[in-house]
């Protein structure tokens, strides 16, 4: 009996790790340039990560990456039909504040190639 729980115990945990995009675990949607967004999503076991969308909507929607929000965060600049994706993350000095941030990866993708590509992640 007492396997039989720890087994339940051990997959629902699993299942709840799941970074799926869900309605309930949507935080906030960022519009920006030519009818694209970032849709940002709760994740992980305690839902302390976030995981970042770019999407049309219509034709396409691709995962930026995972951060924790505490410390870092995921911007999209638009230049035409290029899109750069920067994961930035916070410096801090010894007071442990915030004061400059620094550029940790950046995902170049082009708007063309996503449309025709109609992947849904």
């Amino acid at each position: 009996m007492k396997r039989l729980f720890l087994r339940v115990l051990f997959f629902a945990t699993l299942a709840s790790c799941k970074n799926g995009k869900s309605p309930s675990r949507l935080k906030y949607t960022i519009a920006k340039d030519s009818n694209l967004y970032i849709q940002i999503y709760r994740t992980g076991l305690l839902e302390i990560n976030t995981t970042a969308y770019l999407t049309d909507s219509a034709n396409f929607s691709i995962n930026l990456g995972t951060y924790d929000d505490e410390t870092a965060y995921i911007d999209c600049k638009v230049k035409g039909d290029t899109v750069l994706a920067e994961e930035k993350k916070y410096l801090y000095n010894s007071n442990m504040l915030a004061d400059t941030m620094q550029t940790a990866e950046t995902k170049v993708y082009s708007l063309i190639a996503l449309k025709k590509l109609h992947n849904f992640e």
